[in-house]
């Protein structure tokens, strides 16, 4: 691979070709629904991971951020609308 190809796929708007398998955030919700809607989540059998957001300005946890692999998102997105 040369320089300029390097530079050129560096500074594409990404590939047509989207791994299924890449996590994506389908959801925000409150810190304290976060572990329960994971769980609900995985029981439905999907592998859904999950992380606390922290405020930068009070450095307190606040929300709760919800992944899944890319391939499972609409239809978890669906199933996190039924749960809450």
């Amino acid at each position: 691979m040369t320089v300029r190809d390097a530079v050129s796929r560096w500074l594409s708007r990404g590939s047509a070709l989207e791994n299924p398998e890449e996590p994506v955030e389908i959801a925000i919700i409150p810190l304290a629904e976060g572990q329960m809607a994971v769980e609900s989540l995985c029981a439905g059998g999907f592998h859904a991971t999950g992380a606390p957001t922290f405020n930068i300005v009070t450095d307190v946890a606040s929300d709760y951020r919800i992944l899944v692999p890319r391939k499972e998102a609409v239809a978890a997105l669906k199933c996190l609308d039924d749960v809450r």
